[in-house]
């Protein structure tokens, strides 16, 4: 039998559990939840989006903090496992990082209770659709980092190529 290393198993499933709740409910909110709450009467719509904004603080928040633990930690584990030099990736990771930043930043104002965060959701369809733009740009550069055809530094057991996929995770 092939070895597991659980720890990079398990970074790699909060990070990605991580990120499909976080994109999952960006998504959602923009293309459900606002527009349906749009056709509430004034109180019951504000009454709404404050149960939610609460509720979904919460998940927002560990989702940012999950994201950044096992992104580093995957990013430590890709450096050291594959050969990088002469390819795209570090450019393209680094801009991933800073649109990655830029939806932390955005959805943590616009579930957070500052001034800043309730005059961005008065108009919370608009940066509903910036945060949902980033976030769809932070998974096609996912996507392409995974598919670059890196290759390992030291020959990798059959196990540990099916678990990568023959790439870094991302």
């Amino acid at each position: 039998m092939s070895e597991i290393d659980p720890i990079q198993l398990l970074s790699r499933w909060l990070h990605i559990v991580a990120a499909v709740t976080a994109a999952g409910g960006a998504i959602f909110m923009k293309l459900a939840l606002h527009p349906a709450s749009e056709t509430l009467p004034e109180a019951e719509r504000k009454q709404l989006r404050e149960a939610v904004r609460s509720r979904w603080a919460k998940v927002v928040m560990a989702s940012i903090t999950v994201l950044l633990v096992t992104g580093l930690y995957n990013f430590l584990r890709i450096n050291s496992a594959y050969v990088l030099k002469g390819t795209p990736y570090h450019a393209l990771f680094g801009v991933k990082v800073l649109l990655a930043f830029g939806v932390f930043a955005l959805a943590s104002f616009l579930v957070g209770r500052s001034n800043l965060g309730q005059k961005l959701r008065t108009n919370a369809g608009k940066w509903l659709t910036v945060l949902v733009t980033l976030v769809l740009l932070v998974l096609l550069l996912s996507s392409t980092l995974k598919n670059l055809g890196v290759k390992p530094k030291t020959p990798v057991s059959a196990t540990q190529a099916t678990l990568d996929g023959g790439n870094p995770a991302t």
